[in-house]
């Protein structure tokens, strides 16, 4: 029986755009390219995520590898990118529709420190039961270690948690850590759908 669903953050509950946070930055096409290769596209964010690498670190390293026009520019983009953040819209009920149907809620997410700093605009953030932040733990998804310590953390049976997540390697971990899960593509009727198959909706 499912007691407890699981949320992801970007593109599950938040809309997390990168091109667009860049475009909003500069219009130049090669700019925008280099600036999504070095700062997003890095190894450096899944450290970020990670909370192995804070954000100054992040500048410095993205510095020193792009042209000395676009480090002010990257800067401002590591200072503001959470402020692009919107919720998903059709993600703004679903937590008190389940919260309602007496499911406890928990976000289980790959995030940097910078979670704190927009943590409000989360839909429903203040309803849910637990939120475990990657970089508060120093892992990070699909990584098997993150699954036991949130299940550990929260007390939590994960035959009785069902996760939804916009990656299939995530999913696919869980699964493999014994949660049961859906993989979030803005496919929002299936995810309907799929709960209303659980009981839980």
């Amino acid at each position: 029986m499912i007691k407890n669903i699981v949320f992801d953050l970007g593109n599950v509950l938040v809309d997390f755009d990168p091109p667009r946070f860049v475009m909003e930055k500069t219009a130049n096409k090669d700019q925008q390219k280099m600036l999504m290769s070095e700062i997003f596209g890095s190894v450096d964010w899944l450290r970020f995520d990670k909370g192995t690498m804070n954000r100054e670190e992040l500048l410095t390293s993205a510095k020193s590898r792009l042209p000395k026009e676009l480090h002010a520019i990257a800067e401002d983009l590591l200072d503001t990118w959470y402020i692009g953040l919107n919720a998903i819209p059709q993600m703004e009920e679903l937590p008190k529709r389940l919260k309602e149907k007496g499911l406890s809620l928990y976000i289980l997410s790959n995030a940097p420190q910078d979670y704190y700093l927009y943590e409000d605009k989360v839909p429903s953030h203040s309803i849910f039961d637990g939120i475990f932040i990657s970089s508060d733990w120093k892992l990070s998804k699909p990584e098997h270690e993150i699954f036991r310590t949130f299940y550990s953390h929260f007390r939590l049976n994960p035959a009785e948690c069902y996760f939804i997540d916009d990656s299939a390697a995530n999913i696919l971990a869980a699964e493999e850590t014994g949660m049961d899960g859906f993989h979030f593509k803005r496919n929002f009727s299936a995810l309907e759908k799929a709960l209303t198959a659980l009981g839980v909706l």
